[in-house]
């Protein structure tokens, strides 16, 4: 049966959704492969792929998917996936001029390195920018504008994108293998994003919608719900407004409101718990926050402490 060519990675509900599933984990260890190699001429001409009929993986992550193709991956935009739906990463541990991967040993565990025939039938992504590396393990990885390409061991399914932002380093791939976080785009005048991301060690926390933690303070109140955080407290734990259009992604929409608070400003509540940045977080993923006198946390996507939820 023929399948739709293109896969729409469906937005705002969860986090096999919209986007914005992000992770945050160590980055691995680097060392270097080369010896970049222009793709032959296909055998068949590019065009669109059939997600049904294209032949299974072989060897896993690391097996042949017989082309590549674009997504809609919500807030990230346009993405570059193999032939089943399955996203491609780049690593900035790596390098461009000349293509070099610095992604070896366990790293590969992780994130096995893609691989492509010279004769893969391409959508969306255009020929002249295909290329390979010979590593010294003796895998053929394909190269995009000579960013080495990856998959990422623990997406399961097409659509899946939780290996963005880990360890700060690894990023879903656009077409042109730039970053595809890179064409991101904050919230417009009069609108406030949230969304749930994975972070290390936590799991998923709320963050605003450049990725930056949100926290909750252990001296407000919920049932009414009131921030106890003044002035001088807010010169350290900006609120988070509530503007009039409140868009949400992997989070309850139930879970939001918010406050007015004397100023006037509306501060954004999630289960009930006002929300604030914190000035010492400078990119996302950062939980400087969480802990810092014993009254300040990270925020889970339902607005309880994340820390509450870590494995034991």
């Amino acid at each position: 049966m023929a399948s739709r060519v293109r896969h729409v990675i469906a937005g705002a509900v969860a986090m096999g959704a919209m986007l914005v599933t992000a992770a945050c984990g160590a980055s691995p260890a680097t060392t270097n492969a080369a010896n970049q190699r222009a793709i032959e001429p296909a055998a068949a001409p590019t065009g669109t792929i059939s997600i049904d009929d294209a032949p299974p993986a072989a060897g896993g992550a690391q097996g042949n998917n017989n082309g590549l193709k674009t997504a809609e991956a919500g807030a990230l935009g346009t993405i570059v996936t193999d032939a089943q739906g399955m996203t491609l990463y780049r690593f900035d541990g790596d390098k461009s001029q000349p293509p070099t991967s610095g992604c070896t040993g366990a790293c590969l565990d992780a994130w096995p390195a893609a691989t492509l025939t010279d004769d893969a039938q391409l959508e969306g992504v255009e020929k002249k920018a295909i290329g390979f590396i010979d590593r010294p393990d003796g895998i053929r990885q394909l190269t995009i504008n000579n960013w080495p390409m990856y998959k990422y061991a623990k997406d399961t399914k097409p659509g899946d994108v939780t290996g963005e932002a880990v360890g700060g380093k690894w990023w879903a791939a656009a077409p042109n293998g730039t970053r595809a976080k890179d064409k991101v785009k904050p919230a417009a005048a009069g609108q406030t994003i949230i969304r749930a991301m994975d972070v290390k060690p936590f799991g998923k926390i709320a963050t605003d919608d450049k990725g930056m933690t949100l926290y909750r303070f252990d001296k407000d109140t919920v049932n009414p719900s009131v921030s106890n955080c003044d002035a001088k407290c807010l010169e350290t734990w900006p609120i988070v407004k509530a503007e009039d259009n409140i868009v949400v992604e992997g989070i309850d929409k139930a879970l939001v409101g918010s406050i007015t608070r004397p100023d006037g400003q509306k501060q954004l509540t999630l289960g009930g718990w006002a929300m604030y940045t914190y000035i010492k977080d400078v990119k996302p993923c950062d939980t400087k926050g969480e802990g810092v006198g014993g009254v300040w946390f990270v925020a889970s996507p339902d607005g309880k402490k994340a820390k509450d939820k870590i494995a034991k």
